[in-house]
């Protein structure tokens, strides 16, 4: 697993908001797009570490598509991964002895399946968890490569849904994911290190908008389809009896509101950024699922076990049933299938439809 949902969540899940509906010489002609983020938005940086070339190892049924590349596939443009990374012994439950490597290979996608916002470690059941990069690093990198953003250059971000995962796995399970020790995150804590991610994710979006970019597209946290993992590990029952400290669902609520506040207030006066709100998107499904053709909000549609239960190695040939990849929303215990990023890029492109041409 991906650990959150983004472990993207679950994955959970971003994207950033239209503030106004500009049209004629106001849209933005789109030449190009760029993508930086969590599992969500990555397209296939774990390619490697499935061992099969015709799995490209993205975070739902391969080969299916995630939402940044129905979005780019809307202006003829496609995305690929920036970077490779391997299995880690560490972090994928014992599916190799090896330690987890990266190499750029140098496409435009920069989002890595377990990336926080700023923070390491990162949250990946699969890679190198000191070398998965931060959603800030790989802006960064961005950088360090090209200096600034180009004319008709479409950003495309997610982020914050690791760094939700984090807390929780530090407060309940005590593992150290602030560098604090392994049992000394409080909820109090815990709270104040979610500010300091949303703050790090406005933060990143003034340095990109000061570094040339005319268009972000920023997608918020939150889904109110129940993932697999929250509907277990959340549960009253397995709190009572797995955590440590209880974190209840209540209060993971109320660190994805938090997050989208900070967030929200940070980039209220950026008409450059188009706001996503993914839980308004998805909330549509959860509302009528036979409108948008799903049979099954609960389960997960993979059921791949090898190497590890994620969906990163979850093709057509593992599904629970022959179209679970349109019918079911979950792919894995966090990850949305590809009718559900279908559901997220739709929104995505009703917003852009009036600011890009």
């Amino acid at each position: 697993m991906n650990r959150w949902i983004s472990k993207s969540g679950m994955a959970t899940a971003v994207l950033i908001a239209v503030t106004a509906c500009g049209g004629g010489d106001d849209r933005v002609t789109v030449k190009s797009v760029t993508v930086f983020g969590d599992s969500l938005s990555d397209v296939g940086t774990y390619h490697a570490a499935t061992g099969d070339p015709a799995n490209p190892g993205k975070f739902t049924v391969n080969p299916g598509k995630v939402w940044v590349e129905n979005v780019a596939a809307q202006y003829g443009l496609t995305v690929t991964p920036n970077r490779s990374l391997t299995l880690d012994k560490d972090a994928s439950s014992g599916a190799t002895t090896e330690v987890g490597t990266a190499t750029v290979i140098g496409g435009n996608g920069y989002a890595e399946g377990g990336a926080r916002v700023a923070a390491l470690p990162s949250e990946s059941g699969i890679g190198n968890n000191q070398l998965v990069a931060p959603v800030r690093a790989q802006v960064n990198r961005y950088l360090q490569t090209h200096g600034r953003f180009s004319d008709g250059e479409l950003v495309l971000i997610s982020g914050g849904g690791n760094d939700i995962y984090a807390q929780f796995s530090a407060v309940c399970w005590h593992t150290d994911d602030n560098g604090l020790g392994a049992d000394n995150t409080t909820i109090d804590i815990a709270t104040a290190k979610i500010a300091e991610a949303a703050q790090a994710e406005v933060d990143m979006i003034r340095q990109i908008r000061s570094k040339g970019a005319q268009l972000i597209v920023l997608i918020s946290q939150g889904n109110p389809i129940l993932s697999p993992f929250w509907r277990y590990y959340g549960s009253p029952e397995y709190q009572a009896k797995g955590c440590y400290t209880p974190v209840t669902a209540q209060q993971t609520d109320a660190w994805r509101t938090q997050f989208n506040k900070i967030v929200q207030d940070g980039i209220a006066n950026m008409p450059e950024v188009v706001y996503v709100d993914a839980q308004a998107t998805w909330g549509k499904a959860l509302a009528n699922p036979a409108a948008y053709g799903f049979t099954n909000l609960t389960a997960k549609a993979c059921t791949n076990t090898k190497l590890t239960t994620s969906a990163t190695f979850c093709t057509r040939s593992t599904l629970a049933a022959p179209d679970a990849d349109q019918t079911y929303f979950w792919s894995d215990a966090f990850h949305p299938t590809p009718r559900g990023h279908q559901m997220l890029s739709d929104q995505v492109l009703e917003q852009l439809k009036f600011r890009t041409r």
